[in-house]
């Protein structure tokens, strides 16, 4: 069940979503401590492999094998186990090892391991994979490609950015130049200029400058600001700080643990300095730093995958795309900040309302830009 204090802080907090034919309970967001991996006893053995992140990155990768030990905690046949990736090299090794370690299903984590991915799996059409992030091609029906469409729970965040700035100018940057990434960036700006747009204000957006395309299928096309990392935190804290010097004082970073460096700058500049977390609750998954957060942008990664491993545990694993939304609640945002009023909430969920039936929008052309 979630837990009664994220259920206390949650505006729309992950609960779970349908994979294919695959049910879900509710699930809470928690980041391993000091995860270490498990070594295979008997029964069913679920691995993942990480992104070069690494599996304590307060992110996607952690979410990943929290989904692998909330499986374990409901079925204690499932042994688990990871390997992290230091580079793009060591993707294929990592997944080979697991092949000839005869894990019952592997995940691999993140849009970069696409080709790794789908090699692995045209190889050896037996072997169950999920990866998330991504849809690769293959001839194997046992690849469930576990997706999320985050500029929905993204637009919230850029609602409440955009209600909550003192200066008028927020902003948001990437890790990599990726879809995964651009399209939580995507969908903050559309939230802002949503804001702009119903309230008659001009706040303005730093990071992202969205351009025209076909966002229904997948292109999130714009320019913007990208750490070109998800590991560097030097990084991360001086985009912050830089967009903190051009009068933002709210920042989204969509990195990783690149945005861990955000946290930093937003420490140094001081009062009244906020960052919007991604993937995770902030103040679930970097406790010691909540009063930092004005709010999380949540992915559904941690139930999408425990759903994965429980049915490949189960036999009754399909390969396919899960696509995560508000409705199934695969995506949403957790409202941090005791500082947002009723009233911004109270908006919040009229949006994700309109979101949900089709009434409002998250492509950002759709609104005028300041």
């Amino acid at each position: 069940m979630i837990s009664s204090s994220l259920k206390g802080r949650a505006l729309r907090a992950i609960a779970g979503g349908s994979i294919a034919a695959l049910a879900i309970s509710s699930f809470a967001v928690v980041a391993p401590a000091g995860a270490t991996a498990r070594p295979h006893t008997s029964g069913f053995l679920a691995c993942v492999v990480t992104d070069t992140g690494g599996i304590n990155d307060h992110s996607f990768n952690a979410s990943a094998y929290q989904g692998l030990k909330d499986a374990q905690k409901a079925n204690k046949s499932i042994s688990i186990k990871y390997l992290s990736s230091s580079s793009s090299s060591d993707y294929a090794p990592n997944i080979n090892t697991f092949i000839s370690e005869k894990c019952g299903i592997i995940v691999t984590v993140g849009f970069l391991m696409d080709s790794a991915t789908a090699d692995a799996a045209n190889a050896h059409p037996s072997q169950k994979f999920a990866i998330v992030d991504d849809v690769p091609t293959t001839t194997s029906k046992n690849v469930l490609s576990l997706t999320y469409l985050t500029n929905q729970g993204a637009f919230l965040g850029g609602y409440l950015a955009a209600a909550s700035t003192k200066t008028g100018s927020v902003a948001t940057y990437g890790g990599i130049n990726i879809p995964p990434v651009t399209i939580y960036m995507d969908g903050f700006v559309a939230g802002v200029r949503y804001y702009d747009k119903m309230l008659k204000k001009k706040v303005k957006v730093l990071g992202w400058t969205p351009t025209s395309g076909d966002r229904s299928k997948g292109n999130y096309n714009g320019s913007g600001t990208f750490a070109g990392s998800f590991t560097d935190q030097t990084a991360g804290q001086t985009i912050t700080s830089g967009f903190f010097s051009a009068g933002a004082d709210i920042v989204f970073p969509v990195a990783g643990s690149v945005g861990l460096g955000s946290v930093a700058a937003a420490k140094s500049a001081g009062t009244g300095h906020q960052i919007i977390w991604v993937d995770t609750d902030g103040c679930v998954n970097d406790a010691p730093d909540c009063s930092w957060f004005l709010g999380s942008v949540t992915k559904g990664v941690e139930p999408s995958v425990n759903a994965a491993v429980s049915a490949a545990a189960k036999g009754t694993f399909k390969g396919g795309i899960y696509s995560g939304t508000l409705k199934n609640l695969g995506t949403g945002t957790v409202v941090d900040s005791k500082s947002v009023s009723t009233t911004v909430k109270n908006a919040l969920k009229t949006i994700t309302a309109g979101i949900e039936s089709g009434k409002i929008s998250v492509d950002p052309t759709k609104y005028p830009a300041v």
